[in-house]
């Protein structure tokens, strides 16, 4: 960030005594002067706003010089900036994968649905190792301000890579919560197949699709509505 902000100083002082030569050699306004300062910046090979004297031809050669230097270290200090933080966000995400790789007995939920929310907190509460897997980065990002003991991975959890990347082999159990209820039920095919002892809870509000669930294997079917009904009654009841 240093780089380039010295590189737009740079910039602006090359601006600065290019508009102010122009002002003194030629006599221009300054706005003529700015002009061709800003035309010689970018090369973009205007013509002339007004004739210039030898002296003009000579200031205006120097200033191309120095202004494709300035370019240049423009450039090199914005290429530079670009690849310093990706290559942050390659070493961010390989801690993190390490660090998820020496879990053992972990949650791993899939999703960022609002039930998301409640139930990490209650786990991290009881120190409960999580991954949260979801393939919004924004998303992830909230949880991981939120909740600073989470263990994250940006993918798709339908995906058996995305799953590795959780290490679904060591875990103890999966959470599909994902707004596509079919999507919580691919997961939970692909989790039993991978491992028949990982219990996998999955959330639906469709009984046909509950069904099918439970005929996939899957040890717990979610309804959020019906447990939502169910404890609605019981406080009308008592």
């Amino acid at each position: 960030m240093k780089r380039l902000l010295r590189a737009l100083s740079l910039l602006g002082l090359l601006v600065t005594v290019g508009t102010c030569g122009y002002i003194w050699i030629e006599g221009w306004h300054p706005r003529d002067g700015f002009y061709m300062t800003v035309i010689t910046l970018s090369t973009v090979g205007y013509g002339e706003t007004n004739d210039l004297s030898e002296a003009g031809r000579s200031f205006t050669s120097l200033l191309i010089f120095f202004c494709l230097i300035g370019m240049t270290y423009w450039s090199a200090a914005l290429t530079s900036l670009i690849v310093e933080r990706e290559l942050s966000g390659q070493s961010a995400r390989r801690r993190m994968l390490k660090m998820i790789s020496k879990l053992k007995d972990h949650v791993i939920v899939c999703g960022t649905e609002p039930m998301a929310h409640t139930l990490i907190e209650k786990l991290i509460r009881k120190r409960i190792p999580v991954v949260l897997i979801d393939e919004d980065p924004a998303e992830i990002e909230q949880f991981k301000k939120r909740f600073r003991r989470l263990h994250v991975v940006v993918g798709n959890p339908t995906n058996e890579m995305t799953l590795a990347e959780a290490n679904i082999l060591n875990a103890k159990t999966v959470v599909a919560a994902l707004h596509q209820e079919v999507d919580n039920l691919l997961i939970g095919i692909t989790c039993k197949d991978i491992g028949k002892d990982i219990m996998v809870l999955a959330k639906s509000n469709d009984p046909i699709l509950g069904n099918r669930m439970r005929k996939s294997g899957i040890d717990h079917v979610i309804s959020p509505a019906q447990l939502c009904g169910d404890h609605m009654a019981g406080m009308i009841a008592t």
